[in-house]
């Protein structure tokens, strides 16, 4: 299965463009993807630091004919929550046209998705890693636009590979248990989740 995990963040939050509805308002800083082994970061501003780790650094006018190359290959996306805001950003934001075929072809695993149509219940990613995984991620989304007006680029695109591997690190998990933990907040307890991903 050729999966690869996504990630994106935004200059911007929801509340200043008159919520999350207007992903055509969205601007968007940084999108980062993990395969497993490589992680690409898409970003047209300096991340001196972050490229000196060894990833892959491109210009986000790249991604769509990476997104294209990748959708026309079979492959599927990964993310928590992408179906919601993800994707509906990279196609109305950037006008990234084979987002539309992800979609509609349903070449995508949305975590947050699937567990709340198994289980009734949304889980923060947090929630998840830090359960299933015993990680944890380096820093809040709602943190992400105000580093990035201040000029820390760095950090903002570690961040989000960083969320980029936990995701695709959850689903491995998930495909090699059967189940993913979390603390649900309904039940007042730590829970096993089955999935089916």
């Amino acid at each position: 299965m050729n999966v690869m995990a996504i990630d994106l963040e935004t200059k911007n939050m929801s509340h200043e463009i008159g919520g999350f509805g207007n992903t055509h308002m969205f601007q968007v800083s940084t999108v980062t993807t993990w395969n497993g082994s490589t992680g690409t970061a898409y970003v047209d501003e300096a991340v001196d630091t972050f490229a000196k780790g060894g990833h892959v650094v491109k210009s986000l006018r790249d991604l769509k004919y990476d997104l294209d190359d990748f959708q026309k290959a079979g492959g599927l996306l990964l993310g928590h929550n992408i179906a919601a805001f993800d994707l509906p950003i990279l196609r109305d934001s950037l006008d990234i046209y084979c987002i539309r075929k992800y979609l509609d072809n349903k070449q995508y695993i949305d975590t947050s998705k699937s567990l709340l149509k198994g289980h009734g219940e949304r889980f923060r990613l947090q929630n998840l890693v830090e359960c299933s995984l015993g990680s944890s991620k380096t820093m809040d989304s709602a943190d992400a636009p105000a580093l990035w007006k201040a000029g820390d680029y760095d950090t903002v695109v570690d961040y989000c590979l960083k969320d980029s591997q936990l995701v695709y690190d959850l689903w491995k998990y998930g495909q090699e248990h059967g189940i993913v933990k979390a603390f649900s907040i309904e039940k007042e307890d730590f829970v096993d989740l089955g999935v089916d991903w």
